[in-house]
């Protein structure tokens, strides 16, 4: 049966003169011309609720091609128009941008360059987040010039779930919590009801509270969102929260079930269409094989991706493979070879500036390998080590003051495998949690 909701809003749609392409695509025409009974009822209630002399729902349709033809070239305009103005604000320093925008007075107004600033704002969410959060206040200053905009408070309630997603990223989750709070208020109070907005926000959320380890809201938002996709059949934006809600599994050690959640998210994936998220997907199932001990799998997978990585050039992915094949040769006894990979790939992140995966691998893979074998000397050869990684900008205090715990007991012979893999898990569990403290004292 046709979601009633979509077909009223459709209706209304018609009537204005405003025609949502992504709702149209969605439903297709079909949709259109073969409404079952309730949909007839539900528009025939919509045309008594607003007194209109469209009697027949038939005409809606019949004038659909009309309107099609005069909507299209104008939101082809609008595109372009926002295009552009987005072109010229990127240009600007930053803080001249919402000046420029509050002295304009027709350019850098309409809803188009509201999307193209958030759409902007998302692609920096991880590499830029500040920029990634100026963005989002930028697209919501659009926003407060652009009067009797369609939809208003549905697009200020989803800039206000990217400027939390910004301020998450930037690592302060208690004014995150706030902006979500902000956007949740107008989602109740201002009738916010896009599905695919709404289903935007409760991925952006989840993220969140994965990141704070409250696990059972997380999975609850993470869930939402993938129906809500799936609804309006967005299959690569739902297959993209099924890596999400993945990830959350396996941070709870339900590594079977991310397993199966991400294999769930590949059916909708094809490296012709989504190289990087399908390559994601395929990265994290192989990791999650190698946790589970299923290393000539995992070896298999990376093995028939190879194209796929070599596709995929930048450094960040070339690294994080060769650690995936460190762990592989690790966990089928190519001792040699697993070293070889993990100093690689730890001396790689140093190169780049990323001191945390460097950190991780010195503490998670090598000093194991080391301590297993009995090598002392280069035990406290990996703390000698440690200084470049100590120095990096993404190693928060709080990480900074387990991995000393990890330098002075590899320096006094007291680094044990177990204490080793206790700071692991910590590292990996407080990369999202800067606030999180090692919970173990300094050896005496």
């Amino acid at each position: 049966m046709a979601d009633l909701h979509v077909t009223r809003e459709l209706l209304r749609a018609i009537s204005r003169g405003e025609l949502p392409p992504r709702l149209l695509l969605n439903l297709g025409l079909q949709h259109l011309t073969a409404l079952c009974p309730t949909c007839c009822r539900e528009i025939e209630a919509w045309q008594h609720e607003r007194g209109s002399i469209l009697y027949d729902y038939t005409q809606a349709f019949q004038i659909l091609p009309e309107l099609l033809s005069q909507q299209i070239p104008r939101m082809a305009r609008e595109r372009r128009s926002a295009e552009r103005d987005l072109r010229a604000l990127l240009k600007l320093p930053a803080e001249e941008r919402e000046a420029r925008i509050k002295r304009a007075r027709n350019r850098y107004r309409g809803v188009a360059l509201v999307q193209s600033l958030l759409d902007e704002s998302r692609k920096r969410f991880t590499s830029e987040p500040r920029e990634a959060l100026h963005l989002s206040e930028v697209a919501r200053t659009v926003l407060q010039h652009t009067p009797q905009v369609p939809g208003y408070f549905d697009y200020l309630a989803l800039a206000t779930a990217y400027l939390a997603n910004a301020t998450r990223v930037s690592g302060d989750r208690r004014l995150a919590s706030q902006h979500f709070g902000h956007a949740r208020f107008l989602i109740s109070h201002e009738g916010v009801t896009d599905p695919e907005i709404l289903a935007r926000i409760d991925d952006l959320e989840g993220s969140l509270r994965k990141d704070q380890r409250l696990f059972p809201e997380a999975e609850m938002l993470l869930r939402r969102s993938i129906m809500l996709y799936r609804l309006i059949g967005a299959s690569v934006e739902q297959a993209r929260v099924l890596v999400k809600l993945a990830d959350a599994f396996d941070l709870q050690g339900k590594t079977e079930t991310a397993i199966e959640t991400v294999e769930a998210a590949l059916r909708s994936l094809t490296p012709e269409g989504t190289l990087r998220l399908y390559v994601c997907a395929r990265f994290n199932l192989a990791w999650y094989l190698t946790t589970l001990r299923e290393y000539q799998e995992a070896e298999q997978l990376i093995a028939a991706d190879y194209q796929h990585y070599h596709r995929l050039r930048e450094p960040w992915t070339q690294l994080r493979l060769t650690w995936l094949r460190g762990r592989i040769d690790a966990g089928r006894g190519k001792i040699e070879a697993a070293e070889r990979a993990f100093l690689q790939a730890r001396d790689g992140f140093v190169a780049e500036g990323i001191g945390y995966d460097a950190a991780m691998i010195s503490v998670e893979e090598l000093a194991p390998l080391y301590l297993e074998q009995r090598r002392t000397a280069e035990v406290k050869r990996l703390a000698e080590e440690m200084l470049p990684i100590l120095a990096a900008a993404d190693v928060h205090r709080e990480a900074l003051a387990a991995l000393i715990i990890f330098v002075e007991a590899a320096k006094e012979e007291q680094l044990t495998v177990s204490l080793a893999r206790d700071i692991g898990k910590y590292l990996r569990d407080a990369r999202a949690d800067p606030a999180l403290r090692f919970p173990k004292e300094q050896p005496s």
